[in-house]
């Protein structure tokens, strides 16, 4: 595992997985490199699911580009893979469809030392063009984005596209294989990165979140539909199953649960009329009745 000598400056693993998206990551990757942190101090491992768009030839443009095919489906596999073949003692992931800030590296670095024994830090992610986003449907859970406030602090979770995590914490947790966004594209499954971290923090460990290291997403026109959004808060119910049945492994504790967060969501829907609230509404719904039926064992 390399270092620097500088404790401050250490050499930090930036894991990209993509797949089919070579215009997207093209942006990505002129971002990563025009980061103000030592080009000496950062590599970049791009992790494929077998692209066939051209994304190799791409990757042979960037110097110093660690490029692997991973052909097992979803993102679990790619981020622990990329987690696997660092060789820094960070590993910082952003994903194909983000712009990452000038300062991201410098800032997520930083974030390690505002408290102690903190093992992983995030930051927000923020849409390349906030204008194409209509209010009413603006879900950012569905989009992509994330904000956890204006300050430096302590928190319960971070998003996977602008995150980083000393590496030694790979040892013991992984990402969850039955979790991601499987290239098939007939699921939506989500909610890895919000297991990874649930599991960082049960083992006794700490998260924190940065508001300097920030991350812009490129959301696809596709995804800004009301359709989109509906169907990724129906599927997030199979994936909200899932993480509670890790939790606790007992089906009957995850009805019990879920049914507790649909009665609280229910309880704000009267001063809070927003989509949000509609898809959470949907959400909490789609969980309880796939915890119920068991449905996740067959989806």
């Amino acid at each position: 595992m390399l270092t620097n000598k500088n404790q401050k400056m250490p050499f930090v693993s930036v894991v990209v997985c993509t797949y089919n998206r070579k215009n997207l990551l093209k942006f990505c990757l002129n971002s990563i490199y025009a980061q103000d942190y030592p080009k000496s101090n950062f590599e970049i491992i791009i992790v494929d699911g077998g692209s066939t768009d051209g994304t190799a030839e791409l990757c042979k443009e960037f110097p110093q580009i660690h490029f692997i095919t991973e052909s097992r489906f979803g993102l679990a596999y790619a981020r622990n893979k990329g987690a696997e073949l660092a060789q820094g003692s960070i590993v910082a992931y952003t994903d194909d469809d983000c712009i990452v800030d000038k300062g991201w590296l410098k800032s997520l670095i930083a974030g390690f030392h505002f408290f102690e024994d903190v093992m992983g830090v995030g930051g927000p992610v923020y849409p390349v063009d906030p204008k194409i986003i209509p209010e009413k449907i603006h879900v950012k859970s569905a989009l992509g984005l994330f904000n956890d406030g204006e300050k430096p602090k302590l928190t319960d979770g971070v998003i996977t596209s602008n995150s980083a995590f000393k590496k030694e914490i790979f040892k013991t947790i992984k990402f969850d294989k039955s979790l991601g966004i499987t290239r098939r594209g007939n699921l939506i499954l989500s909610g890895e990165d919000v297991d990874f971290c649930q599991k960082l923090l049960d083992s006794g460990y700490k998260l924190g979140y940065t508001p300097h290291a920030k991350v812009y997403h490129q959301i696809p026109k596709g995804r800004i539909r009301v359709p989109y959004i509906v169907k990724h808060a129906l599927h997030r119910g199979i994936s909200k199953t899932r993480i509670y049945l890790n939790k606790k492994q007992s089906r009957v504790w995850a009805i019990r649960y879920a049914a507790g967060q649909l009665i609280q969501c229910l309880l704000k829907i009267p001063s809070d009329t927003s989509f949000t609230s509609c898809y959470n509404l949907i959400h909490y719904t789609s969980t309880l009745c796939i915890c119920f039926t068991g449905l996740d064992r067959i989806l």
